[in-house]
């Protein structure tokens, strides 16, 4: 892990880590409330088919990982040897799987229960974008589209059911997300080269015009992350994306009160990390909370759980802690 002291960026895309806040206190909320019973049924994952906001957080998080990803490599490439660049983005996602897999650890009668997750999915799927990263956009494109297809295909199979059965698709449903992340850094690496949110725009519409045309073929599933899901959240993320730089990075060059860290941007810089202490939180949550709270109990406890990892993301951002793995 970096210890980071902040830097003086006047190239910083301010947007990024609003981006990345605001996905973080998504995830915190909308993980925390499935526990309880009594909560509507617009925000949980959707059942098997069909799509709520919350099927759309995970993929907006790989997104914007990619985003990262393209830039951190680029700057590393400046003042580091290939080998030492490539070495440490292994050991970086070989690091998040390991947490996840502590995180997911099990312990019953039978022994230790390894299980997969989604820190597991976003390690995995970091060190597939390593092999790729450096690929001709085209190239990328058509690895992503054949990994896709690929699990489609699996899922008209017996092994569809497996799929949904397993914690973000375990193993095999990495296929899809790992096309998912592939098609991000394909549209992130276009616009980091030529700095115009156009590419947002121009890729988040076809993806998701995509995505909504094979919908009627194949159905949209977050948990069998059949291809038009993968397609469709795609193009939502980068279409949400655009409108977030074209704020706070477009018009907030022209007006400074914009161009400041913000209550969401200050959670953006110590994403990864925020989201791993909301797992502890969250175990300590489940351990005293009754399952049976109405509604109003269930929300405020999200809530309250949304407001801790501020805090805590509030005072790294006041002491310059900023935690990269």
């Amino acid at each position: 892990m970096e210890n980071q002291e902040k830097p003086a960026n006047q190239n910083r895309i301010l947007s990024i880590d609003v981006f990345k806040g605001f996905i973080i206190l998504l995830m915190v909320f909308v993980n925390t409330i499935p526990f309880f019973e009594n909560i509507p049924s617009w925000t949980k994952h959707a059942p098997d088919y069909g799509l709520t906001y919350v099927d759309l957080i995970a993929p907006a998080f790989i997104f914007i990982m990619a985003l990262n990803f393209n830039i951190s490599f680029a700057k590393r490439e400046q003042r580091n040897s290939k080998l030492n660049v490539y070495l440490h983005f292994l050991i970086r996602n070989l690091i998040i799987i390991g947490i996840g897999l502590f995180l997911y650890l099990g312990i019953d009668e039978s022994g230790i229960l390894l299980r997969w997750g989604i820190l597991q999915v976003l390690g995995f799927s970091g060190l597939f974008l390593l092999l790729v990263i450096k690929l001709h956009y085209i190239v990328k494109l058509v690895i992503g589209l054949f990994f896709v297809t690929i699990h489609q295909f699996l899922l008209s199979t017996f092994i569809g059911d497996i799929i949904f059965d397993m914690i973000e698709g375990g193993i095999i449903g990495s296929l899809s997300w790992i096309s998912l992340i592939i098609f991000s850094s394909v549209i992130c690496k276009e616009f980091l080269e030529n700095r115009h949110e156009k590419y947002f725009l121009i890729f988040g519409l076809i993806f998701f015009t995509i995505g909504f045309v094979t919908t009627f073929i194949w159905g949209l599933s977050r948990f069998r992350i059949t291809l038009p899901f993968i397609f469709l959240s795609v193009g939502i993320s980068s279409l949400v994306f655009y409108l977030f730089y074209l704020y706070f990075d477009r018009l907030g060059n022209k007006k400074d009160s914009i161009k400041k860290d913000n209550f969401l941007s200050i959670m953006g810089k110590n994403s990864l990390i925020l989201f791993i202490f909301h797992f502890v939180i969250n175990s300590f949550i489940y351990q005293v909370s009754p399952v049976d709270l109405n509604m109003t109990l269930a929300f405020s406890i999200a809530i309250i759980h949304c407001f801790i990892i501020w805090i805590i993301a509030y005072g790294m951002f006041k002491l310059d802690l900023f935690i990269k793995i």
